[in-house]
Order: C-alpha cells, then sequence, then structure tokens
C-alpha cells in the first residue's frame, strides 16, 4: 500500500516489499541488492547469530590491535582504557537507538537518513562520505594484506594490490547471503591462530604483561589530555558503526529486536573495544612493536602468520565492500540513476580501492580519518535527534519512515541545515583551536551543535520541509488541523 495524495502512510513498515515475500513453502526470494532500495521483507529477515557472524567481521581487522598499540604507546595504559570505555558507552546508546529503527523500518542507513530530516538528494551527500570512508577501510585493509603475502613472494607492490582488490569479488558477488556463509567457516582458522599467537606471547612472557592498566611508555601524553586524544581518535568509529550496525540489524525482526540485541548490537563491540583493541595492546608490551604485520609473524613464524592476515582481512574487507556497494546503491537511486545496482557498484567500489593502494592510502589515512569523524558524529546526532525527538517526544512527524524519493522533498533543511552547521563548527574548532583537549573534542561538539540544531529546525518549521506534500497526514500540523 502506498501513500496516497492525501498523505497517508503506509499501514506496515514493510507494506510496500510485500510483494517480495515468499508465499507459504517457498524459499525467500533473493534481491541481487540485497534490498538496498526497499524495505526487507519478512521472508528475508535473519536470525541473530547470522547478524553477529557478519558484524565480528570488522573486529578481527588488524587495524584494531594497531590501534590499542599506538594509544598504548601515545597516552599510556589508563588513559587508553578510559577513553575506550567513554567510545564504547557513547556508541552502544547511538548503535541502539538507530539499529532499533532499522529493524522495525527495515531500511538501509542510507534510506533511513533520507525520511529523518535530510531528503532524497540531501541524504546523498552522507552517502559519499558513509560509502567513500568504507572504500578506504577496503583500501587500507587490502594494503595490509597485500603488504603480508609481499613477504612469502617478493613481487611489485602493485601486481598484489591487484591481486588482493580482485580476491573479494566473487566472495562479496551474491551479499550477505554468501558472505555470512564465508564469514562463519573462518571463524575457527581466525580464532585457533589467534589463541596460539597469545600463547606463545604469554610464554614468552611469562605470564600477563604487567603494565595492561598502568604503562607508561617514555613520551605518552597520558592525563586527561590523553583520554581525549583516545576519545578524538576514535570518533569515526563512534560516527560510522551506529549506521555499519543498522544496515545488518535491518535484517532483524522488529519484535524481536529488544532480546537479540545484545547478540547483533551490543556483543561486536565488546569484542572490539575490550578484546580486540587490547589485545593491540598486550601484543605491543611484550613484542615491543604496535605493527601486528610484524609481531604476529614474529610469534607464529612465516607462514602461519600471515595466514592470520589473510583470514582477518578477508573477514573484514567482505564487510567493507558490503556496505560500500549497498550504499552507493542506495543513494544512486535518489539520483534517478535506478540501473546501477549493488554488483556494479561493486566493482566500482573494488577497483576505486586498488586505485588507494597505488596510492599509499595507508600512509595517508590520520587526516582522512580525523575529519570524517566530525561528519560522521554530525550526521549521526541529526538521525537520532530525528529519531529520538522530532519522531520521538514531540512527534512533529509519525509513522513510518519515508524513502521513496517520489514522497520526499529533494532537499530537507532540517537535516541538511544541521549537519552543515554541525560539521562547520566542528572542523572550525578541529582547525583552529590551541587547546589539545578542545581540539580532540570538536567530533562530539559538532555532534551537539547538529542535535540542537535538527531539533530546533524541526520545531520552527513544524516538519512541513519533510514530505513533497504539503498536506501530508503524517505532520502532526496537519493532524491538528484535521481535528479541529
Amino acid at each position: 500500500m502506498t501513500t496516497s495524495s492525501k498523505g497517508r502512510a503506509p499501514t506496515s513498515a514493510s507494506a510496500d516489499a510485500a510483494g517480495l515475500a515468499a508465499t507459504p513453502g517457498q524459499l525467500p526470494v533473493h534481491d541481487e541488492n540485497d534490498y538496498a532500495r526497499s524495505r526487507v521483507p519478512d521472508s528475508a529477515k535473519r536470525g541473530a547469530g547470522a547478524i553477529l557472524s557478519v558484524l565480528v567481521g570488522f573486529v578481527t581487522a588488524f587495524f584494531f590491535p594497531l590501534i590499542g598499540g599506538l594509544y598504548l604507546t601515545q597516552n599510556g595504559a589508563a588513559a587508553t582504557w578510559l577513553g575506550l570505555i567513554i567510545s564504547f558507552s557513547v556508541l552502544i546508546v547511538l548503535a541502539l537507538i538507530v539499529s532499533r529503527t532499522a529493524a522495525r523500518e527495515g531500511l538501509t542507513s542510507e534510506l533511513l537518513t533520507r525520511g529523518s530530516g535530510l531528503g532524497s538528494v540531501g541524504s546523498v551527500l552522507t552517502t559519499v562520505i558513509y560509502a567513500g570512508t568504507f572504500v578506504v577501510y577496503a583500501g587500507t585493509e587490502g594494503q595490509i594484506l597485500a603488504s603480508s603475502i609481499d613477504l612469502i613472494w617478493d613481487l611489485p607492490d602493485q601486481i598484489w594490490y591487484v591481486v588482493v582488490g580482485l580476491v573479494f569479488l566473487p566472495m562479496a558477488w551474491n551479499g550477505i547471503s554468501a558472505m555470512t556463509k564465508i564469514l562463519t567457516w573462518t571463524v575457527p582458522v581466525y580464532f585457533l591462530l589467534l589463541v596460539v599467537a597469545i600463547c606463545i606471547a604469554w610464554n614468552r612472557n611469562d605470564g600477563m604483561p604487567s603494565g595492561m592498566f598502568t604503562a607508561m611508555p617514555e613520551g605518552a601524553v597520558g592525563g586527561v589530555a590523553g583520554t581525549v586524544a583516545v576519545i578524538a581518535g576514535l570518533a569515526g568509529t563512534v560516527g560510522i558503526n551506529p549506521f555499519e550496525a543498522a544496515d545488518y540489524n535491518r535484517f532483524i525482526h522488529a519484535g524481536q529486536f529488544r532480546r537479540k540485541a545484545a547478540v547483533t548490537v551490543v556483543l561486536p563491540y565488546v569484542l572490539l573495544f575490550f578484546v580486540a583493541i587490547p589485545l593491540g595492546m598486550y601484543f605491543t608490551l611484550i613484542t615491543g612493536s604496535f605493527t601486528p604485520s610484524i609481531y604476529f609473524v614474529g610469534l607464529l613464524g612465516l607462514l602461519p602468520g600471515v595466514a592470520l592476515a589473510w583470514v582477518s582481512q578477508i573477514r573484514v574487507n567482505l564487510t567493507n565492500l558490503h556496505i560500500s556497494s549497498v550504499t552507493f546503491t542506495s543513494g544512486s537511486e535518489a539520483l534517478g540513476a535506478h540501473r546501477l545496482g549493488r554488483r556494479l557498484w561493486l566493482l566500482f567500489v573494488t577497483a576505486a580501492s586498488i586505485a588507494l593502494m597505488w596510492f599509499d592510502v595507508l600512509g595517508n589515512l590520520s587526516v582522512f580519518l580525523e575529519w570524517t569523524g566530525i561528519f560522521l558524529l554530525a550526521w549521526v546526532a541529526c538521525v537520532v535527534a530525528d529519531i529520538t525527538v522530532v519522531r520521538g517526544r514531540l512527534k512533529i512527524v509519525t509513522g513510518p519512515v519515508e524513502y521513496r524519493s517520489s514522497h520526499l522533498r529533494r532537499y530537507n533543511a532540517v537535516g541538511v541545515t544541521a549537519l552543515l552547521t554541525g560539521t562547520t563548527v566542528a572542523s572550525l574548532v578541529w582547525l583552529f583551536a590551541t587547546d589539545p583537549v578542545l581540539r580532540g573534542l570538536s567530533a562530539y561538539i559538532g555532534f551537539v551543535v547538529a542535535f540542537a540544531v535538527h531539533v530546533t529546525m524541526a520545531v520552527v518549521t513544524k516538519g512541513r520541509t519533510y514530505f513533497a506534500d504539503p498536506l501530508d497526514a503524517r505532520l502532526a500540523v496537519n493532524q491538528a488541523r484535521a481535528a479541529g
């Protein structure tokens, strides 16, 4: 059922996807785009185990042990732990809010953003940054993988970049169905090699490193400044992961989300913040290096160390490629490019990740990730403000989140103004603040500004910029008029 000219909302969050559902006795219909342009129908919903297996894929990235060792070296153990606890707490709150809505609506983060205050074309800006960030991650992880295989077979780096980029194509071609199987099969191999490395390091050190909670390397900052430095470094992770979690939790049945959220939202980030990152601290204290590709080869030997790198990077890069291709597919629809499906975007993303490797994305990552943290936190502030205040507390807009371009304004002043204001204010603080603590908190300052501006704009405009039809019945102002 579609929205009528009088603005009636659909009676069900999945009504417009009903035609995709399987009839009794049939297998669910597979959408090669993984429902990047529509709601996920009930027939395509999955169990918590399938979602967990995919989300745990990014936890195995070498990137996280690397930053664990790096934060320890730069800021000390105590500041690193405190920064992890604060960042984890903020991330979980944001991820639960956005993922719960995604499960209820069955929408990707891009489609959810359209109806949450940015409009059908206004959301394309967030699409480019969000999907582009995962392309950068894919190039970064691919470059790490290429450097590890080069230890066994010395070929020009550019050859390995192409090989590494192309090896993921057949694995990601069929979307989440095939990915779930691959990621599940690689779990035992990954954890076996990781446990062996942990045990070897443990024996070599005669137990747990004494400085896991107290180490203060020479030159480390420590204290409040050190804690803020860790929080600043994790701003991008806190900003992007609520949307990544939502993109997979849309496959969870809405009625089951509350009891499954501990597995599909909380557990992956517990493993990330309190296992993967601290493991980097553990290995750094024992080996003296914070680079996983170096210390894993030193602990396991050449072939097992490279094998661990491959298993790890296959798991994380599949999620990078899948999320970016799905997001570009959703965004292209808003611009009228309906023929650009997920598989075509997957080819584009693969080519882009290879190009980034050629231009040494790994060596130029820091500045990009710092600024994207500012943008991503401003974006999640807009969506969370819309879910919790505009729709939740104030009920300025009601009913299922509208995602269809024909039913939305191209640009919604509410979210676009909030996003640009929050990003601009945070960027100015980041660029010009001389106090390192203030500069480190710039992304969170932008979050607060974007949240406040989004709510203020929605109140001032009374939601009139949300829908193409100014008389849409989902607007509280029109409901009040009808009641009067």
